[in-house]
């Protein structure tokens, strides 16, 4: 007996979770490109749209086989129950296996290793206070008031060193970035192979495990935002004036309406 309701319930939450981790990969990339060659770089909306499209296509696509082979199927409990199924593979234990190891390491193994290469560049180029220009040269001239040239160096410098924090603060959130992606998608992973290869079994304690290790997954994307929040120090003044603009706009809005 197939159920299609339950298998694209099933489809649409694991489609959700790969395009989360494949959208992570391409931002890094996307941030590596943009910041370890600036001149090169050129931001474009069709090439943010062809990224989107990408990344749904190949998330339908790592879980199309496993779609083919789901089917529902009625799990036997202590009282009789009509309502209360199961959507299981119908492969063996070995293709599943083999399964869950090839997306281990695509949607794991090679985005971690992607995000941590990228990132570590990036925060090699921000983390040096010579890539900004003008830092050397007004680091050499001491500070002073006899001058309009001696008090302008001053100015300059304090200002570089300003953006010197603003990027340390950045690259320090990028590296929080990429711990947490590891640290919430290691557990799924890693019980999904266990359960495979080591024969770990089924009890009660297996299944909190399961349902912790999901739960990080969706709530790495809850933490992200907080990170960006309290790590970067141009998030939470952006964030506060768009969500101005957009109450200015409402009220503009509702005067219109009324008059």
């Amino acid at each position: 007996m197939v159920d299609p309701i339950g298998r694209i319930v099933l489809n649409v939450t694991t489609v959700s979770v790969t395009v989360s981790v494949l959208t992570l990969t391409f931002i890094s990339i996307d941030r590596w490109y943009a910041i370890c060659f600036p001149l090169r770089y050129k931001p474009r909306p069709e090439r943010a749209w062809r990224s989107i499209a990408v990344i749904w296509l190949i998330g339908f696509l790592s879980d199309l086989p496993e779609f083919l082979v789901l089917t529902t199927r009625r799990k036997k409990l202590r009282f009789d129950i009509k309502l209360f199924t199961q959507c299981v593979a119908t492969w063996d234990n070995e293709t599943e296996k083999t399964f869950y190891i090839v997306k281990f390491v695509i949607l794991y193994t090679l985005p971690l290793l992607f995000m941590t290469v990228a990132y570590f560049q990036i925060v090699r180029v921000l983390w040096r206070s010579d890539t900004i220009p003008g830092h050397r040269e007004s680091r050499n001239q001491p500070c002073g008031i006899h001058s309009t040239r001696t008090t302008l160096n001053c100015v300059g410098n304090t200002s570089t060193m300003g953006q010197l924090r603003a990027r340390r603060k950045a690259a320090k959130m990028l590296v929080a970035v990429v711990i947490m992606f590891a640290g919430c998608y290691f557990p799924v992973h890693m019980l999904n192979v266990a359960r495979y290869t080591i024969d770990i079994g089924q009890s009660d304690i297996v299944a909190v495990l399961s349902l912790f290790s999901h739960w990080l997954c969706y709530a790495n994307s809850a933490v992200n935002p907080v990170i960006y929040n309290f790590m970067s120090g141009t998030y939470l003044p952006q964030y506060r004036s768009g969500s101005h603009n957009h109450d200015q706009f409402l009220k503009h809005f509702s005067s219109k309406a009324l008059l």
